[in-house]
């Protein structure tokens, strides 16, 4: 009897609750819902569940490559190239033998030599997590991929990183190279204000086992690409071959693999993704003044959030950190000027596909990929074109203002991107066969 008297007790708890449920359906639906259409309401609610537990397991697969970092996306080998660590080689001549030891007394030479070589191998043990070197007949050429977590803006680290990060803004000593995979490249360019150091030059006495000239000219360049924002992949390449033998090596990275390390990944990114060669060093040179507006745009809101910090909110921020929650649980300026992170990485990625439109193709004609979809998607919300051009210098910060009210009513407005970038200017000059754009101003 004990057992049946259990049995009803659940089975009238099952009603209750399936009555209950199909009550507040029911309301939802202003009192129309019919029993097959609660079926399907059940249906559709376990649905939307498995969507968020295959999304959850999505983000941990996600997370796990991130650690795991870039290396993994670079190739082993291919064109000639033969691929191999930092440290196989006799990564600390140099520093034995170079001549920064030149200026040493006799008597302080071994310990100088000592305290040299423990450098160096400090440096090639942290740089082998993120590089690699590759060889291909007399030429060399180092490629790191360093990957960098979002500094959020609702923390005080975080802020005070998204300030710093926008100073410096003003110009540039690296000239563009190409768009390749989506990516921009850019050579850096010697002037009398900005040349190859002596530290650039020991570095690349470690990567190709010989000792730094101090004398002649450098015999090797220095390259550097950036994908995403705040959340980025970072590229820098050190090389002594040709740029057009250096930009056809860049072609065989992963670039697919690496944007799907990204929480939000980029549109446009991916391995098929081809630039027009007629204007691929404006297109560089204009995706490079887009992001240095987005970079000072940040900046200049996590100043004002700065200038505006709750003092109890920062004390509850750090006491939560203190019982293993995040730090960012209260807002920093206690809701008084909300975060734009998110809508400013929404603008970033809509001025990305304004500028890419028309300047890029794919050389697949399969319509199922990443740079498909992620165009499909962020299309969808651009706005017009006549909008986007005719936005002013202060447009996205004018059309934040309203979003910056205390009022929980206000509205998210649709983000527009100047196209022509904020005090960025880019010069592109033709000479012989070649084409070399710069990037002014600031």
């Amino acid at each position: 009897m004990g057992a049946l008297r259990l049995i009803g007790f659940a089975l009238i708890v099952i009603l209750a609750v399936a009555g209950l449920d199909y009550y507040q359906q029911d309301k939802k639906n202003e009192g129309t819902l019919t029993a097959s259409g609660y079926v399907d309401t059940i249906k559709h609610r376990f649905a939307i569940f498995d969507q968020g537990l295959d999304a959850e397991k999505a983000e941990r697969e996600r997370a796990k490559r991130w650690r795991a970092g870039g290396k993994p996306y670079l190739p082993d080998a291919g064109n000639g190239w033969v691929r191999r660590a930092l440290a196989d080689g006799d990564y600390t001549l140099d520093a034995r033998e170079g001549p920064g030891l030149n200026n040493v007394s006799e008597a302080a030479r071994p310990l100088a030599r000592n305290v040299a070589v423990q450098e160096a191998e400090q440096v090639v043990r942290k740089l082998d997590r993120t590089s690699v070197v590759y060889e291909k007949g007399e030429h060399t050429l180092w490629l790191q991929v360093l990957l960098r977590k979002n500094a959020r803006s609702n923390t005080l680290t975080g802020s005070i990183a998204q300030s710093v990060a926008s100073l410096g803004q003003g110009g540039s000593d690296y000239a563009p190279v190409g768009v390749i995979g989506g990516v921009a490249y850019f050579q850096f360019q010697e002037s009398r204000s900005s040349v190859i150091t002596v530290s650039d030059r020991a570095f690349w006495a470690i990567v190709t086992a010989t000792i730094s000239d101090l004398e002649t000219e450098p015999g090797f360049d220095i390259y550097k690409g950036t994908l995403g924002l705040g959340e980025e992949i970072r590229f820098k390449i050190y090389a002594d071959a040709p740029t057009k033998e250096v930009s056809a090596f860049l072609a065989q990275l992963d670039y697919d693999g690496l944007n799907a390390l990204l929480s939000k990944p980029v549109p446009g990114v991916g391995i098929g993704t081809i630039a027009n060669p007629d204007s691929e060093l404006e297109l560089a040179a204009k995706m490079a003044e887009l992001r240095a507006e987005f970079v000072k745009l940040r900046g200049e809101l996590a100043r004002l959030r700065l200038n505006n910090i709750d003092g109890l909110a920062l004390v509850a921020n750090s006491l939560a950190s203190q019982y293993a929650l995040p730090a960012d649980t209260f807002d920093l300026t206690a809701n008084n000027i909300k975060s734009a992170d998110d809508l400013v990485q929404t603008g970033y990625r809509q001025g990305l596909i304004t500028l890419m439109e028309g300047e890029t193709e794919q050389a697949s004609s399969g319509g199922d990929n990443m740079f498909g979809r992620l165009f499909a998607s962020f299309g969808s919300k651009e706005a017009p074109a006549s909008e986007a051009k005719d936005a002013g210098s202060g447009g996205f910060l004018g059309g934040l203002k309203s979003y910056f009210q205390k009022s929980d009513s206000a509205q998210a407005p649709a983000v527009r991107v100047n196209k022509d970038g904020v005090g960025f200017s880019s010069k592109c000059a033709s000479r012989d066969a070649f084409k070399k754009c710069t990037l002014t101003g600031g």
